[in-house]
């Protein structure tokens, strides 16, 4: 008994199988030759409709500075997300796309959507990450490189508008690094006036506890005098806790006056990108109609060889699993018909 695998065709039944469909198809070359322009004409269509989008794409350089204060690691994810949340916020990917002209139809119709569409365009790749360990004292400052790509309908839009999102990384970074410093500098000054009330309240009551002992009755003046032991080691605290919070002000203002914080993170433009070589749509036209016809073709023969219900020889006979008996040639059949 054979095995099902034996009566398949070999490697050499399938040429053969092949042949025999294109010898088929020969007998219906107007028909595939129609259906074929039909499927290129569809194909030709759709390419002319397509959209095409060119990309562009900046490299950064973040380096940190000498005078960097000791950091913590920090993952590829976290740089990543950093400039893709804090730096392109939606208010400001919506001025640049304004500033552009970038969809102008989709932005007066659904302008969330067209943020949407916007950032499905756009990728930030953070590689060579050396944030990602601790930097300890007297190491050298860790860098990172920051990869900004963006696409759109012409070579010259994409590379202005990844050019404009490099540059907002650097003037967004130094914009929060000052907010954040103010802040700083804010609380420092309410720690300081903080510990200068408290000083002047310990003081203060102080003061009363001695005008107060110099009228006192005996028993009195001893209750005083613990009193005022205490506000002397609250006023010895509260100096201490002055100066410290003036010492930490002031060097944050020292800083600030060398420009340390601004400094924190130094910018390099690594790559500024060029300008993709805009392909000509009548060449890529042409290109997809040649490729298509060219690939429609054999597959169009073959599938009307397979599905065409007419029997042309004894192949087709034995094809349908009956016995020929012969062939019947032309002149026959005309004497047949008579």
């Amino acid at each position: 008994m054979k095995r099902w695998e034996d009566r398949e065709p070999d490697l050499f039944g399938v040429v053969d199988e092949v042949g025999r469909l294109f010898r088929r198809a020969r007998k219906r070359k107007l028909f595939i030759f129609f259906v074929t322009v039909a499927l290129v004409a569809l194909v030709g269509v759709r390419e002319y409709r397509k959209q095409r989008s060119y990309p562009a794409t900046v490299v950064l350089s973040a380096t940190e500075s000498d005078e960097a204060q000791v950091g913590n690691a920090h993952t590829n994810a976290r740089l990543s997300d950093y400039v893709w949340y804090a730096v392109f916020t939606d208010r400001t990917l919506f001025a640049l796309m304004e500033k552009h002209r970038f969809r102008p139809d989709l932005r007066s119709k659904n302008p969330r959507l067209a943020l949407d569409s916007f950032r499905e365009d756009l990728s930030v790749e953070v590689y060579k990450n050396e944030f990602v360990r601790e930097r300890y004292g007297g190491e050298a400052p860790r860098s990172a490189r920051i990869a900004i790509s963006i696409s759109a309908p012409e070579p010259e839009m994409a590379l202005a508008m990844a050019r404009d999102l490099g540059e907002l990384v650097v003037e967004r970074d130094a914009q929060i690094r000052r907010e954040r410093f103010e802040m700083e500098q804010r609380l420092r000054g309410e720690a300081v006036s903080y510990a200068e009330a408290e000083l002047f309240r310990h003081q203060r009551d102080l003061e009363k506890v001695y005008v107060i002992y110099a009228f006192a009755s005996p028993w009195r003046k001893g209750e005083l005098r613990v009193e005022a032991a205490g506000l002397e080691r609250a006023i010895v605290g509260a100096e201490e806790r002055l100066k410290g919070a003036q010492d930490a002000k002031r060097r944050l203002d020292l800083e600030s006056s060398s420009d340390k914080v601004s400094l924190a993170l130094r910018y390099e433009r690594v790559d500024w990108g060029a300008a993709k070589e805009k392909v000509s749509k009548t060449f890529v036209l042409v290109r997809a109609i040649i490729l298509a016809f060219l690939g429609l073709l054999p597959v169009v023969a073959m599938g009307t060889g397979a599905f065409d219900p007419k029997v042309y020889d004894e192949r087709d006979v034995a094809r349908l699993g009956l016995r020929p008996l012969g062939l019947v040639g032309k002149t026959g059949m005309r004497e047949a018909r008579s």
